[in-house]
């Protein structure tokens, strides 16, 4: 006779939430937000959510912020003999009175807002599955960097409606770079250091800490080691993209 091994019950798959349901969960308890992700993912709900609020947010603000500061900036390079006056006429009256100019500027921001996240998925990836040696695909990683993005919802709705009242985006910061002193020609070295600080704040903590609990819950990987691992390629992608901002900026 055989003895027949103990048959294990299967372990019953995680219950499949609503986009509202783990919306609400990473706001609110965001431990219990991933364990359904971890075959089928969900991240093009939230990545298409923010892209439509971020691209809805600068059509608002297109004729009352960007506009005005488009022509401060025009205006204070004409004054410093980097452009000249009939120039500066043409860009006005193509920005203020062409439809078509609004359309050039929302098309270039949706572009902006998915590469990001793209980018910023595969740095996540490159952390969990290289760095730590889990088991992270690059899909999981888009998971928790568009999800994880909605708490930086309302740091957008904050910043625009500063920049709302300040009719320019220049010198509103939620992070540290609000520390640095503004100048009405900003030198690279300026412009850096406030675009890098600017990644140290509290909604971009708040980012990091429920990637780092989204990460630990995929991966099983210790949230201790993941937050040393995305703390420290976060601040390198902060330098990074300071680094590019400095580079293309006009002053010395």
């Amino acid at each position: 006779m055989s003895i027949a091994e103990p048959h294990e019950p299967d372990t019953p798959a995680p219950v499949r939430l609503s986009p509202f349901h783990r919306a609400a969960r990473v706001f609110a308890s965001p431990a219990t937000a991933w364990d359904d992700l971890a075959e089928r993912g969900q991240w093009l709900i939230p990545l298409l959510t923010g892209l439509a609020l971020w691209v809805g947010l600068q059509a608002v603000a297109y004729h009352h912020v960007t506009v005005p500061m488009l022509l401060d900036t025009w205006s204070d390079a004409v004054a410093s003999g980097r452009m000249e006056q009939a120039q500066m006429d043409r860009m006005s009256s193509f920005f203020t009175d062409n439809p078509a100019a609004m359309w050039i500027i929302l098309a270039q921001q949706a572009v902006v807002w998915p590469i990001l996240s793209l980018l910023t998925a595969l740095v996540v990836w490159f952390g969990g599955g290289f760095v730590l040696g889990t088991k992270l695909r690059y899909r999981q990683a888009l998971d928790v960097v568009c999800w994880a993005g909605i708490v930086k919802w309302p740091a957008l709705l904050i910043t625009f409606l500063l920049a709302w009242q300040k009719q320019t985006f220049k010198g509103v910061h939620l992070g540290l770079g609000a520390l640095v002193p503004e100048a009405e020609t900003p030198s690279k070295l300026q412009v850096g250091l406030t675009t890098f600080l600017d990644f140290i704040g509290p909604f971009e903590a708040w980012w990091v800490v429920v990637a780092v609990i989204g990460v630990a819950a995929l991966t099983g990987a210790p949230r201790r080691n993941v937050a040393w691992v995305l703390v420290a390629l976060y601040l390198a992608f902060g330098a990074f993209l300071a680094a590019v901002a400095a580079l293309f900026n006009p002053g010395a």
